[in-house]
């Protein structure tokens, strides 16, 4: 039983740039990508064209017409981006859902990697050369965390939450949990618990996450209303945040 490190860092001062300003080629940075959705409503009609028919068929069963523009928005934008990147049409990426459920271009074996979360009318998407995960959370402000403290935190985990600024550090430190399982592909787990989450480099079994490698965890804030982390190899060099802009990239 092998131990691994997990490093717990946080971003500031980040700046979003425009899309015309990424060369899409992926080297040893990450690249961040954000897509509003209200802003993008407009482009439903469009983005749903590049779907496939499963996806199609997975977006017709949303009762809500706002979760079913909010799902061809999140997927239309992702085939679009990928698209950039892998130099072919977006209507043309083949996806395969891995054993845990993490969704993986088909092709590729492991050379490109992405991952996506949105929430409330934030979609964040991230590529990088190896394995990566990331997690967004609306900081909201009636949600009552007190409840579920105990079952996913631990001691010293409670203790930074309660200090000051309870709700963000919760969100801060739920996101960063968030994000290594959807890195490593085992979803949501029992284990939480015993995820480190605070700032600093901690040691885990590599066995609880499925992992033999080393991680590197970076926060950043989204409008002071969203927390976020994005997780990736400790090779990487740098984080490039991008804008989703449909007319760059269509």
């Amino acid at each position: 039983m092998s131990l691994i490190t997990l490093n717990n860092q946080f971003l500031n001062n980040i700046i979003w740039e425009k899309a015309e300003l990424c060369d899409f080629k992926i080297s040893d940075q990450v690249d961040i990508w954000q897509i509003n959705i209200s802003s993008n409503l407009q482009h439903v009609h469009v983005l749903l064209k590049v779907l496939n028919s499963e996806e199609v068929k997975r977006s017709d069963k949303y009762f809500s017409k706002a979760d079913r523009n909010k799902y061809i928005i999140r997927h239309g934008a992702l085939r679009y981006i990928l698209a950039q990147y892998l130099k072919q049409p977006a209507a043309n990426i083949a996806f395969k859902i891995t054993e845990n459920g993490k969704p993986v271009i088909d092709h590729l074996g492991g050379q490109f990697n992405f991952n996506l979360s949105d929430s409330a009318d934030w979609v964040l998407i991230v590529v990088a050369k190896s394995a990566v995960g990331i997690d967004v959370e609306l900081i909201k402000p009636n949600f009552s965390y007190e409840d579920i403290l105990h079952l996913n935190f631990s001691e010293r985990e409670i203790y930074y939450i309660k200090q000051q600024d309870s709700l963000k550090r919760f969100f801060l430190l739920w996101t960063r949990k968030e994000a290594i399982l959807k890195a490593t592909g085992i979803g949501l787990t029992d284990h939480l618990l015993l995820i480190p989450s605070l700032d600093g480099t901690e040691t885990v079994e590599g066995d609880l996450l499925s992992t033999q490698n080393n991680w590197q965890l970076s926060s950043f804030e989204m409008r002071n209303e969203y927390a976020a982390t994005v997780a990736a190899s400790p090779s990487v060099k740098s984080f490039n945040f991008r804008e989703f802009d449909f007319d760059k990239l269509s």
